[in-house]
């Protein structure tokens, strides 16, 4: 991962149907950031775990459905397809997903591949809806899917990269690697 120019290491564990863990290495110490399936838990180095805010939740449940792109119908109740928009030299076909209760979130899909390249999602917080964006991009086949190996995520606070140098698929993880530590 890199963060004004500061290089960190980082894991990301993921198991179907929905359980993410992402492990930051820095030099202040591990960040962890976990989804088991229900429920989703930080950790900064420094005191015990948290529960996820609502917010927070809701944005990492996102992240942490396996098959995100093949989930769509599952996950919103209903779509805008919008005009197209350049994105880096390619034309996105612009799709609002739409959930009960919940801001929207705007899907890029490349117009030529079909792959995500841009999703574009809110958190309600008591100063108004708070933007995250991240951009997908480097996709590489692993096991006959195309899976991004690299992530830009921006939001007010700051932008950070997330580059993968490999991926290794089908590995077991035994479900205790999501659950919050007490």
């Amino acid at each position: 991962m890199s963060v004004g120019g500061q290089r960190s290491a980082v894991e990301v564990y993921a198991k179907a149907p929905d359980m993410r863990l992402t492990v930051t290495h820095s030099p202040r110490g591990e960040s962890l950031t976990a989804f088991d399936g229900h429920e989703g838990w930080m950790s900064g180095g420094m005191g015990p775990p948290r529960a996820m805010t609502v917010q927070e939740t809701e944005a990492f449940k996102l992240d942490a459905d396996f098959h995100f792109p093949l989930d769509l119908e599952k996950i919103f109740t209903q779509f805008r397809v919008r005009p197209a928009e350049k994105i880096d030299d390619h034309q996105a076909i612009l799709v609002v997903g739409l959930r009960e209760g919940q801001p929207p979130v705007r899907l890029y899909f490349d117009e030529g591949t079909g792959l995500l390249v841009r999703e574009v999602r809110y958190a309600q917080t008591p100063l108004g809806r708070m933007p995250t964006q991240i951009d997908y991009g480097d996709y590489r086949e692993v096991d006959g899917e195309k899976i991004p190996f690299r992530w830009t995520l921006a939001r007010p606070g700051g932008r950070f990269t997330i580059q993968i140098d490999s991926v290794q698929p089908n590995v077991p993880i035994d479900d205790s690697k999501f659950a919050r530590p007490h």
